[in-house]
């Protein structure tokens, strides 16, 4: 086909401020230099957001509810689309257009005992899964991730293709403007983990694993600092906010441990920059994004030998089991003090980090869809 129009739903972007939207936004930028595709960005003109407390919850669910299985389909008709791209896993049942969806992982079928069982049942598998299902492509972002959603959500094997996440330019960008400066933090004096604080993000093992480092490796290790950069998870299943806080509390560990709160996307690449080490011991991801942004900022990268993240990181980060609280402190130690294996990883991240660019995802995923349409 030589002239395509491809619609981009990016209702997430009024809702999201994470992983996934620096994924969206970098996808549209590489998307709209294709000189022979009419790119139709599709959002709402109405809040997605309604506010806290369940009766809202419930109204915002409704809401989303309305604009993608509803009037998303609507507009396709009208500005008659080519072809739809969902770049998360919210995606129209029926479209009049092909359509292709982005399934980043299978978390919540894979941990579903942090979900709430109605939603669950009577939103996720009716509306969710099974739009999923009958998507005319399904792109994911591993082939670990690939696996799990092939499995868990019952999909066609045929339909899926794994295109890597790229690194957000903002992260190569050698001008970087100075960070906002947040308290209690010196230049590589802290490890940084990113994330938000949801049950598979590990965190509580994380604070533990600190807190044996910093009684092990004594006057070594005393200026550094435990930075969590993120927010609490929105699902009340899956957050851990007042269990992070309890333990720092009882591990007393509140002058060694900032809670950054939600960092800006501009102020993220500095703060990754000034770390000595990101550690990313997570239970469960289809990609994990700090892996490749620690890459890109030549800093040493400790993460987890399980699901995606030995692909991900290849041979440039180290590993260590997320469920054993005193290897994630060991191999902390030895990232801290090992000077040649800090240097070894850092020099493997910038090779690895190559092997990761949007441009070549937005290629890959065009390939596919231009072969759909025809």
């Amino acid at each position: 086909m030589e002239y395509m129009r491809l619609a981009v739903d990016t209702h997430h972007l009024l809702l999201e401020h994470g992983g996934t939207k620096r994924v969206t936004v970098n996808i549209l930028e590489q998307i709209k230099q294709i000189p022979d595709i009419e790119l139709i960005e599709l959002k709402p003109s109405y809040s997605l957001s309604i506010g806290n407390g369940v009766t809202k919850k419930i109204s915002g669910h409704i809401l989303r509810f309305f604009w993608v299985q509803i009037h998303l389909p609507i507009l396709c008709l009208r500005k008659k689309v080519d072809f739809l791209l969902s770049p998360e896993y919210y995606t129209p049942v029926y479209t009049n257009c092909k359509r292709a969806v982005i399934a980043h992982d299978a978390h919540i079928r894979a941990q579903k005992e942090y979900i709430n069982p109605i939603w669950f049942y009577c939103y996720y598998i009716p509306f969710i899964e099974r739009a999923i299902q009958k998507a005319d492509l399904i792109f994911t972002v591993s082939q670990f991730s690939k696996k799990q959603i092939v499995q868990l959500m019952g999909l066609d094997e045929g339909k899926v293709r794994v295109v890597y996440n790229g690194i957000d330019k903002c992260f190569t960008n050698n001008t970087i403007m100075g960070m906002q400066e947040i308290s209690g933090l010196t230049h590589k004096e802290y490890i940084l983990f990113v994330g938000t604080f949801e049950a598979r993000k590990n965190i509580e093992r994380l604070i533990e694993a600190f807190a044996i480092f910093k009684k092990s490796s004594g006057k070594k290790g005393s200026n550094i600092k435990l930075a969590i950069a993120g927010k609490p998870s929105s699902g009340i299943f899956s957050d851990r906010n007042k269990e992070i806080n309890d333990l720092i509390s009882r591990l007393e560990l509140k002058k060694e441990i900032v809670l950054c709160g939600y960092v800006p996307d501009a102020d993220l690449p500095q703060l990754y920059k000034n770390a000595c080490m990101i550690v990313f011991p997570s239970l469960y991801e289809g990609f994990g994004l700090p892996i490749i942004e620690g890459f890109a900022s030549g800093v040493p990268v400790l993460t987890s030998n399980i699901c995606s993240m030995p692909e991900i990181a290849g041979t440039a980060a180290l590993l260590s089991d997320p469920y054993k609280t005193n290897d994630i402190a060991d191999k902390i130690e030895l990232l801290m003090f090992d000077k040649p294996l800090r240097e070894r990883l850092i020099a493997a991240g910038y090779e690895r980090i190559k092997e990761f660019t949007w441009e070549y995802n937005a290629q890959q995923m065009l390939v596919d869809i231009r072969a759909t349409v025809i």
